[in-house]
């Protein structure tokens, strides 16, 4: 009886997982070989690779589809690709791609198509007024005290960020101290327009929870992605003459409100730093301002900075010549 169910169960089973051929080779693949994580291919990396293209196309087009249908519910027009009838907000670089044609040739073959609908091209001119934001800002020409305010930022919380759309780099900063925030933007806003906002942040990755903060940014800016080149490779690295040219009493002070803290001895955090740059903060430390101390480790092995106790009373002379709003609890130690 056993047997007979066995044998059921088995003519069942493979009566459910029939012979099929391969999406994109065509081979014929037995169910008893295929690929558990693939009942399309043949199991090839290559077919696998092929068809998860195909599936994302689809998936592409299909969302494409339905944008363009419901911004034209929404009364807005649309503009059709001469050689496929497909329509668009705008026919682009990528789409063109497909077809073999470059905007140029596209451009000279329909010279009288528009690519781009009303909605696009009010969109776009919107954009490039705000690019052109720096150009006319009525602010301060970069100077000394500038540099000596992004050394010390960019050694702690601050962050150039340059996006691959973009040309140019923006000074970007988030946190919960809104008055420090806020005196930050006070300050960048003598350079560059800058935006100041309140909002949730993204999930957190692990817990999945999101917190109230404020976000500074500036504009993108010819300056900023000259900086940009010199602090970032792949990841923030520290451009050692930049630092030693700009490393001032109040680029110290900015990095120390950033990044340090005042409740168990002078401690600078400098996690995301390896150990040689972090020896080379120490050093600079040492002999620009006599100040002195040793390089610990925390409990995943990064290397962070902590002052000495006789350091620590020179440095409450160096920050005391500063007044920071939001910052009273971290200088008046």
């Amino acid at each position: 009886m056993i047997t007979e169910y066995s044998n059921y169960l088995s003519g069942v089973y493979v009566t459910m997982r029939r012979s099929f051929n391969c999406l994109v080779c065509g081979q014929v693949v037995d169910p008893f070989y295929a690929h558990p994580a693939c009942s399309k291919t043949c199991g090839s990396s290559e077919c696998q690779a092929i068809y998860s293209k195909q599936v994302i196309k689809k998936i592409d087009q299909s969302r494409h589809l339905n944008h363009v249908e419901e911004l034209k519910r929404q009364g807005f027009d649309m503009v059709t690709c001469a050689v496929c009838n497909r329509q668009f907000e705008m026919i682009g670089y990528n789409h063109l791609k497909t077809h073999g044609l470059t905007i140029q040739e596209y451009d000279k073959l329909y010279p009288n198509l528009s690519r781009m609908n009303f909605r696009m091209k009010q969109q776009r001119a919107i954009t490039a007024i705000k690019r052109s934001d720096y150009l006319n800002y009525q602010g301060k020409q970069p100077d000394q005290k500038l540099y000596e305010f992004l050394t010390g930022s960019l050694l702690g919380d601050g962050s150039l960020e340059k996006a691959k759309n973009k040309i140019n780099a923006r000074y970007a900063e988030g946190g919960s101290n809104q008055k420090y925030l806020e005196w930050k933007y006070q300050f960048l806003s003598q350079y560059f327009p800058c935006s100041f906002n309140e909002r949730l942040s993204s999930p957190h990755t692990k817990t999945g929870k999101q917190y109230q903060g404020w976000w500074l940014k500036t504009t993108v800016h010819p300056f900023l992605t000259q900086l940009h080149s010199q602090w970032y490779q792949k990841n923030k690295i520290l451009p050692q003459d930049f630092i030693s040219n700009y490393l001032t009493e109040f680029a110290l002070m900015i990095w120390f409100c950033d990044d340090g803290c005042s409740s168990n001895g002078i401690i600078f955090y400098t996690m995301a730093f390896d150990d040689y740059e972090v020896k080379f903060l120490l050093n600079l430390l040492n002999s620009r301002f006599g100040l002195y101390g040793s390089i610990l480790k925390n409990s995943k092995n990064q290397p962070f900075v902590k002052l000495n106790a006789e350091s620590k009373r020179k440095f409450r002379e160096i920050i005391s010549r500063f007044s920071i709003t939001g910052m009273e609890y971290k200088l008046n130690y």
